[in-house]
């Protein structure tokens, strides 16, 4: 599999990211040049334990490639040791356009980011809340923290439970410091996410295959067609 670098959006549109969590979608991609997202995000987490990590270099994907691994707290899909989460991550790096980390384990990966970085890899650190919107200001905590440990794209995802909640992303992306990528969650997270795609974010995540790997995820290939019919906010 060769490497395709990822380079940073300058404009709208973002990047449609269609995340694969099943063996047969990650094999299905081998070769398939009309797969319809601009990256793949390759869910390590979601693969079973017995999987052998050849599998996924098995594969010829013709997308730049995002390898996330993700910690359990934060939306992955098994519960992994941190050193098996690392040891994965650090053999998948060949392949990886892009590595996706949260910002709340950064500190403890340092070498792993740091070979990435070496890799020219694209990092993106990111943090999840499945119950609630944080306040601007942990937010903006969060952001500093994540572009002084090296992050070229700080992402992200929490859950909307007032329109008001959704404001707090406008004004996250309209005050960022650098590349964001901003997405919402539960009942009002799929409309969010193209209007955060409107207001500057970097990112857009779709799901191929059948099945979503967050609440309110829409389909890549939905998400493609979705945003060719937008343009950005003013």
């Amino acid at each position: 599999m060769s490497k395709r670098r990822l380079p940073i959006p300058a404009s709208f549109p973002p990047y449609v990211v269609g995340s694969v969590s099943d063996v047969d979608t990650w094999r299905a991609l081998d070769g398939d040049v009309k797969v319809p997202c601009d990256v793949v995000e390759l869910r390590a987490d979601a693969f079973p334990a017995g999987v052998g990590a050849g599998v996924f270099a098995q594969t010829q994907c013709m997308r730049p490639v995002l390898v996330t691994v993700r910690h359990e707290s934060e939306g992955g899909l098994r519960p992994m040791r941190e050193v098996e989460r690392e040891t994965l991550a650090s053999y998948l790096l060949p392949i990886a356009s892009a590595l996706d980390w949260e910002i709340a384990q950064m500190h403890t990966a340092t070498d792993l980011l740091l070979a990435a970085k070496e890799d020219g890899v694209t990092l993106i650190a990111s943090a999840h809340d499945f119950a609630k919107t944080p306040s601007l200001a942990e937010l903006r905590e969060k952001e500093a923290f994540a572009r002084s440990m090296g992050a070229d794209i700080v992402k992200f995802a929490f859950r909307l439970n007032t329109y008001e909640d959704i404001q707090v992303g406008i004004d996250l992306l309209r005050g960022a410091t650098g590349p964001m990528a901003v997405m919402g969650m539960g009942p009002l997270g799929a409309a969010s996410r193209l209007l955060y795609a409107q207001h500057g974010s970097k990112l857009v995540y779709g799901y191929l295959g059948a099945t979503p790997t967050a609440p309110g995820q829409w389909s890549a290939e939905l998400c493609l067609h979705a945003l060719g019919s937008l343009t950005p906010a003013s």
